[in-house]
């Protein structure tokens, strides 16, 4: 082969590597754009989680609902103050969990922010539940998605939040950083 040949299958394999460098950047712009649209939801439901009612709502759920109440008029059954507290916490956990389905988060993120909670939540509406959704006008699947959520809690043997901290600490400290120090000029 002559230069000519050697120049021309150069310039075609720069053109290829600059290609497939470029479907690579834009492929992962277009991940990094769609969890940054998720980003505000993540954080609202991070905002609704610190709030002392939402605690309430919970240890009433999981610890008085099925002590108060009969399953038997399912969902629909429940008196106002119940049922509220039932639909908030259920569809945070739910919302929590179509988050991680659609990979806003992933299970670690999931699961370490709640470890067993819908697990107990779902325990304690499942009777509720399973009786609203005999009912004709009500769609067969609901809180599904907390129900197989509830599931995944429940056998998390992830990393606890200490390991996790101590992981990212070591990381950090490992990490070598270069610093540009530039002369200092008054101004």
């Amino acid at each position: 082969m002559d230069a000519a040949t050697w120049l021309n299958l150069l310039a075609i394999l720069i053109s290829v590597s600059a290609v497939v460098a470029s479907m690579w950047f834009g492929a992962r712009q277009v991940r990094t754009a769609r969890h940054a649209n998720h980003l505000p939801a993540f954080t609202e439901l991070l905002a609704e989680f610190r709030k002392p009612q939402m605690h309430e709502q919970y240890v009433y759920v999981c610890s008085e609902l099925r002590q108060r109440h009969s399953p038997d008029g399912g969902l629909r059954g429940l008196p106002p103050q119940a049922k509220t507290a039932v639909y908030n916490i259920a569809y945070f956990f739910q919302t929590l969990a179509s988050l991680y389905a659609v990979g806003v988060i992933d299970e670690t993120t999931a699961a370490l922010m709640v470890r067993g909670r819908p697990a107990k939540v779902w325990a304690a509406i499942e009777p509720f539940v399973e009786r609203e959704r005999q009912y004709p006008d009500v769609d067969p699947h609901l809180l599904s998605l907390l129900e197989a959520f509830a599931r995944i809690s429940s056998t998390f043997d992830g990393p606890t939040p200490g390991q996790l901290l101590e992981a990212r600490h070591r990381r950090t400290r490992t990490r070598t950083r270069i610093r540009i120090r530039l002369p200092y000029r008054p101004r």
